[in-house]
């Protein structure tokens, strides 16, 4: 269209030849006033497409747009643009769209440290102050910073524990590479679990957990410089404490800890076409004895010409279904039920839930009894566990269709319940662990399922 239209729009400067002197003494303006106006229509009209063209792939790229005309959002970009629709794999629970986004903690869950918390402090088990001393400059801490924390440094020790109080300044002052590398080496002592116990954030995202979180830009510059690499494809951030006192007041201290405490999360639906596969896909969502629900449901939605998406809330069972992006109420009385993964996990296919499942005993006698170990093949329900190299079990969840999983991080009333990408829940706990792959994923299957 543009070619045909500057075509067009050349055609009146082919020259009259019995006019060409008129033009060439007294018209220049005239000219140009000519070729304006013949050429402003073409340009609004290029104008106006581009626009509509530019708002239907806003509207694609959010999910916006109706059944009917909604495309597959591009897959060829970097896994999980935040706020975009990802079409799944095909498989024999249908295909299914993704959005990732951030879930926010609520108001009053935020906890903000005291200004009178205690001071960061590094433990170095069986160590002299020397021995940890040295074990800074193989982190590579400068002979200048080691020298002062050795001068400077509040040390003690207690029951073979030499430990050092280092101090905000030189805490705030580490490089990424410096900051990675001995947090890598103090994660490995349970002394420091609680000091180094970091989130973590994909590299390419940050600015995206934080988006409209309402931190000054000097709060969010100081979050990124203490965030430090771990493997190829996470950033950590560990130092809380030392962030929160460099902060102006109360206010931006709470800010901070929201926006960081932010959870990565998966919102899914189904997509139900012309050639879905209605009845193998009632066949997979149906587990449970749910099918006589699900079909009829499925088969409903499959007459819709266009077709049409189904937010898998409405597919899942009762119980991840009333948890879903919910949190938990926080003890009155330290003395409620332990909502942990193991309970989440145990309870996916039950309701009303049997809170026997935040015994631990109780779970371990129910998975010896009634599942079995499985390597591949995976469907709605089977137990996802994750377990350390020495075969210890640190968390559970189920999985629910393609790589997504349902789960909750921890038994806090601050984790809510989410749907998760596998890969992302991995992360999610190896951040704990200095070395690479230390967390391993197996998996369960109901005997009668």
């Amino acid at each position: 269209m543009t070619t045909t239209t500057t075509d067009e729009v050349d055609k009146p400067a082919i020259t009259d030849h019995r006019l060409q002197p008129l033009h060439l003494v007294v018209s220049r303006w005239l000219l140009l006033i000519v070729v304006c106006a013949i050429a402003l229509p073409w340009l609004v009209t290029i104008l106006i497409y581009w626009r509509e063209g530019n708002q239907s792939s806003a509207a694609k790229a959010t999910g916006v747009a109706s059944a009917e005309s909604a495309g597959s959002p591009n897959v060829g970009k970097a896994a999980d643009p935040p706020q975009q629709w990802v079409t799944g794999k095909l498989g024999p629970w249908g295909r299914i769209e993704t959005m990732l986004f951030a879930i926010d903690l609520p108001d009053e869950f935020v906890f903000v440290p005291p200004a009178d918390y205690p001071p960061v402090r590094w433990s170095f088990p069986g160590s002299t102050k020397e021995q940890a001393s040295t074990t800074l400059r193989a982190a590579g801490l400068s002979e200048a910073m080691v020298d002062g924390l050795s001068k400077e440094g509040k040390w003690s020790v207690d029951g073979g524990v030499t430990a050092v109080e280092p101090g905000d300044r030189l805490i705030l002052s580490l490089a990424p590479g410096v900051r990675a590398k001995l947090y890598e080496i103090l994660v490995d002592f349970p002394q420091n679990v609680h000091q180094i116990d970091p989130i973590w954030f994909r590299p390419d995202n940050v600015d995206w957990r934080l988006q409209d979180c309402g931190l000054a830009p000097t709060s969010v510059q100081l979050l990124k410089k203490l965030l430090y690499p771990h493997g190829d494809s996470s950033m950590l951030f560990a130092d809380f404490e030392p962030a929160l006192r460099q902060l102006p007041n109360d206010a931006e201290r709470k800010r901070f800890m929201k926006a960081v405490s932010r959870k990565r999360a998966i919102l899914a639906r189904l997509k139900i076409e012309p050639d879905t596969d209605v009845e193998k896909v009632a066949q997979y969502w149906g587990i449970g004895g749910r099918r006589k629900d699900i079909q009829p449901f499925l088969t409903a939605l499959h007459r819709v010409e266009a077709g049409c998406t189904l937010n898998l809330l409405c597919i899942l069972p009762d119980f991840p279904r009333d948890h879903l992006y919910r949190y938990p109420f926080s003890p009155a009385d330290g003395k409620s039920v332990k909502q942990d993964c193991f309970w989440s996990a145990f309870n996916f296919f039950r309701d009303p839930p049997e809170d026997r499942f935040n015994d631990m005993a109780y779970v371990g006698e129910v998975l010896k009894q009634e599942y079995y170990r499985i390597q591949n093949g995976l469907q709605l329900g089977d137990l996802v566990f994750l377990t350390t190299e020495s075969d210890t079990v640190i968390h559970a969840a189920v999985y629910v269709a393609d790589d997504l999983v349902f789960t909750k991080n921890g038994e806090a009333y601050t984790q809510p319940w989410i749907l998760m990408r596998l890969q992302d829940m991995v992360e999610t706990y190896a951040v704990r662990y200095a070395k690479p792959n230390s967390v391993k994923v197996v998996y369960y299957r109901k005997k009668d399922s």
